[in-house]
């Protein structure tokens, strides 16, 4: 099925419905005791067990596996531990991303309640001095601290070099990471990783904050009986679960298993009793009356602007904010970070709209494998996320690139199912450096070597993407009538929360769908829709995000087919039902588009 919809590319969406097994559906509904509809949610994400269903629905954190099973924890608690009663300086060395900027937090935190006396904190300048750990803040640290403890916190499992110089500066090393681990390990001391060669860790896809909250539990257990924290630092540990379902949202890590029991815990407890940096950033992000938070009001509200403070200025200043008792300072530091965001957004825009007239100027994204762009002044701490944004734009495999007096930085994205690092692989002749995965990478470059890469690499995307690959897709869990979206069926649908990869927040079709009178044209920007929808004789109101331009097409009583979110809208006490659409096609033939979808409805 596809829509008549058309985004700032003018490129349509191709609907797609998953199957529908009413047998499979009933059998896993009674056994489960869950509704029709949840239990065809629960099939479309492979649980049809009624046991595992019972396990995904519950997320008890009593199932978090047990730190002494990820590899290195125990050597490298017992090192940190031994550190400590020798009073020996702690430094943490973390990332600059919201995953860098927690884990550090947590596991400097965790050391002060142990009684580490003299613990500190390094996060490197993301335009300085780049990604990992670098041999010159090796040095700066061997200076400054006598026979210092490091402990990387989110990077370092690919500084095979850096190890050595670390041994050489007289450093004990641990590393925490959580990246593909490369050809060479680096020779540490200790290597905390979930994915290390024989590892049997049930939970590979861990955050970098996750690992470092494993070391700081199994640390945690070392001051108590050897099995249990004691009462302080317990409680401690599951304050800063907060902090790790920031991270673990934040890194885009599927929300399967020991994933999703951590952020709905921490979720839940960021909400009910928040750590004082929390509080201060949830105010300025507007986030402090939620009466619960959801993986999206993290990912774009709270995330945003820990990772402002390492895009644009030193995201030290973010771990300073997360990890002080101090409410005024945290109320400071948060302000500075809200700052950085709006600027962070405006230099974000307006790169966006200088890249969408360089692909106006050269013939837009039609017959293009690939969209390649670059221009001295843009910002190397934005560009992945202009990346982003022209993904969705365009629906092609992107790299902006910042053009520097020396070296050009770029950063790629890609479109489902197209494996980037191969591509850039397949065109890297000339490129100074690159790195990253299938969906996200980075590269360096001279910027004479700039066309000859675009032209190679638009070239080799031509070649490589499918017609299947170069269309946006919508996969649809299950069409259904509007009147079976009530209040409880509703909250029967929010228990699989939380929602990321792995668990995609449900997705649902409505077709023979009227527009109730005129649209509004709504939010700051006048660039959302709010409208009321009517199916037989049931009506419900709907949202459509970013959708302001389709005002005009969908006028009072417009037929349409829908594909939306359900949720519930909380409004001075008062509890309705909204729908946040996602997409819209106008039904030219009325009725007769529904039978463009080869599903029957699914009541609740």
């Amino acid at each position: 099925m596809r829509t008549d919809s058309r985004g700032p590319s003018g490129m349509a969406t191709r609907w797609r419905l998953k199957p529908f097994d009413s047998a499979r559906i009933q059998a896993l509904s009674r056994a489960a005791r869950v509704s029709p509809l949840v239990a065809q949610l629960l099939i479309n994400r492979g649980i049809d067990d009624p046991r595992r269903a019972g396990v995904f629905m519950q997320a008890k954190l009593s199932d978090l596996n047990d730190p002494e099973s990820l590899p290195g924890v125990v050597d490298a608690a017992e090192r940190v531990v031994r550190a400590i009663r020798e009073d020996r300086p702690i430094v943490i060395y973390g990332d600059y991303d919201v995953d860098g900027v927690c884990g550090t937090s947590v596991l400097w935190a965790c050391l002060r309640l142990a009684g580490a006396r003299e613990v500190h904190y390094y996060i490197p300048h993301r335009v300085e001095e780049g990604y990992g750990v670098n041999g010159e803040a090796l040095e700066k640290i061997a200076r400054t601290y006598h026979r210092p403890l490091l402990i990387t916190v989110d990077c370092g499992i690919s500084a095979v070099a850096e190890a050595e110089k670390a041994a050489a500066l007289g450093m004990e090393l641990i590393v925490t990471d959580h990246h593909t681990i490369g050809h060479d390990l680096p020779a540490a001391a200790v290597l905390v990783h979930p994915r290390l060669p024989g590892s049997a860790y049930p939970c590979g896809d861990l955050c970098g904050a996750a690992v470092a909250f494993k070391l700081a539990w199994q640390i945690c257990k070392s001051f108590g009986d050897g099995k249990k924290a004691s009462p302080h630092l317990r409680d401690f540990l599951v304050r800063s679960l907060g902090l790790v379902a920031m991270a673990t949202v934040a890194d885009v890590v599927p929300l399967v298993d020991e994933n999703r029991i951590l952020v709905r815990h921490g979720l839940a407890g960021i909400s009910s009793a928040p750590m004082v940096g929390l509080k201060a950033l949830m105010a300025v992000a507007g986030c402090l009356d939620k009466a619960k938070l959801s993986t999206g009001n993290v990912g774009f509200g709270l995330a945003p602007r820990i990772n402002a403070a390492g895009r644009l200025e030193r995201a030290m200043r973010a771990v300073e904010m997360l990890t002080t008792e101090d409410a005024d300072l945290a109320g400071v530091i948060a302000a500075e970070l809200n700052e950085l965001n709006a600027k962070r957004q405006e230099v974000e825009r307006s790169i966006v709209h200088e890249a969408q007239e360089m692909v106006k100027a050269a013939g837009g994204s039609t017959g293009r494998g690939a969209i390649v762009v670059g221009k001295r002044g843009w910002h190397p701490g934005v560009i992945g996320i202009v990346a982003s944004r022209l993904v969705e734009i365009y629906h092609r495999p992107t790299i902006v690139v910042g053009f520097g007096d020396t070296v050009c930085q770029g950063s790629a994205r890609s479109v489902p199912g197209f494996n980037l690092y191969e591509a850039i692989a397949a065109c890297s002749e000339g490129l100074l450096a690159f790195g990253g995965h299938a969906a996200a990478a980075g590269l360096k470059m001279k910027e004479d070597h700039f066309p000859a890469f675009a032209e190679r690499f638009d070239g080799h995307c031509k070649g490589v993407l499918t017609p299947e690959l170069l269309e946006k897709c919508l996969t649809i869990d299950a069409e259904v009538m509007l009147s079976s979206l009530t209040l409880s069926t509703v909250e029967d649908i929010e228990r699989l929360e939380p929602h990321g990869v792995g668990n995609p927040r449900p997705l649902l079709l409505a077709s023979q769908v009227r527009v109730m009178g005129e649209p509004r044209v709504v939010g700051g920007q006048k660039n959302h829709l709010q409208l009321r929808l009517l199916q037989g004789n049931y009506q419900l109101k709907a949202i459509g995000w970013g959708m302001a331009e389709r005002a005009r097409e969908l006028t009072p009583n417009t037929a349409c087919s829908i594909v939306f979110h359900p949720s519930i809208n909380e409004w001075n006490g008062r509890r309705e039902i909204q729908l946040e659409l996602k997409d819209v096609s106008v039904d030219a033939a009325g009725p007769e588009a529904a039978r463009r979808v080869a599903a029957a409805p699914l009541s609740a």
